[in-house]
């Protein structure tokens, strides 16, 4: 399935372009910006874009494409300072961020793909693993660099790598930050296809038009099921972890 350049959402101020086809949306993390090619993306004005944008998607919506999650970096550290203020626009980032997560997660009517180029850490890791599906180039490339900043993993990313590879796996990658190429994620169950760069995607096209062709009542029953119950102490153990570590981080610091 071809998506074609149907229209482009007051969000690419902030290098989100959103780009809309019949029951397919595809949200992409554009590198181009007033400030030249190349420019980094505002964390917190795509956090702002995606969560919004995918707020407010119709109704008819089936499937989400993200891309350009390589393009995104950390998750910034928060300020040390103390008073009122201290923390609050990493604290309002974070739950930007949050919101998004669960969104392209959380309707059993949608599937969400995340389309891989380039290496992916940070907060497009955690993207790209709150997704259904994930689509990954050849020569792309998974990495978890938090530990290595006295971080643990957080929006879900522990949690997903827990249920997709188990313990050992997940603890080896956390610990270690070992990059995990495509063809290895496609081993361990964390990528659906991969595919040479230059058939990217078409292989997106190709998933996303199998996808339609699965009645959405079925298709909405099959994820529900597959996804089963999750609960709320499991979902927010990395939040409490993190937040912790952040709070000694601020202890220290004073």
């Amino acid at each position: 399935m071809s998506v074609p350049v149907a229209a482009v959402s007051a969000a690419a101020a902030t290098r989100l372009v959103t780009v809309t086809s019949g029951p397919c949306v595809s949200l992409t993390v554009s590198s181009e910006s007033p400030g030249g090619a190349g420019a980094s993306a505002s964390v917190p004005g795509v956090a702002e874009a995606m969560d919004d944008a995918l707020r407010d998607l119709r109704g008819d919506i089936r499937v989400v494409v993200v891309r350009g999650l390589a393009r995104l970096p950390q998750l910034p550290a928060p300020p040390t300072g103390s008073g009122p203020a201290a923390g609050s626009g990493f604290d309002r980032s974070f739950d930007r961020w949050s919101r998004v997560v669960r969104r392209l997660s959380e309707r059993p009517d949608r599937v969400s793909v995340a389309v891989l180029a380039g290496r992916v850490s940070g907060v497009g890791l955690a993207l790209a693993l709150a997704c259904d599906l994930r689509v990954m180039a050849q020569d792309s490339a998974l990495q978890l660099t938090d530990s290595g900043h006295g971080r643990v993993p957080a929006l879900g990313v522990a949690r997903a790598l827990l249920g997709s590879i188990g313990y050992s796996r997940a603890l080896h990658l956390c610990l270690t930050g070992q990059p995990v190429s495509a063809h290895e994620a496609a081993g361990l169950g964390l990528a659906a296809v991969v595919a040479p760069g230059d058939r990217l995607d078409a292989e997106v096209g190709r998933l996303v038009d199998r996808v339609l062709a699965v009645p959405r009542d079925a298709a909405t029953e099959l994820k529900a099921l597959l996804a089963g119950a999750r609960h709320d102490a499991e979902a927010d153990a990395d939040t409490a972890a993190l937040a912790r570590l952040l709070a000694a981080e601020t202890g220290n610091a004073g």
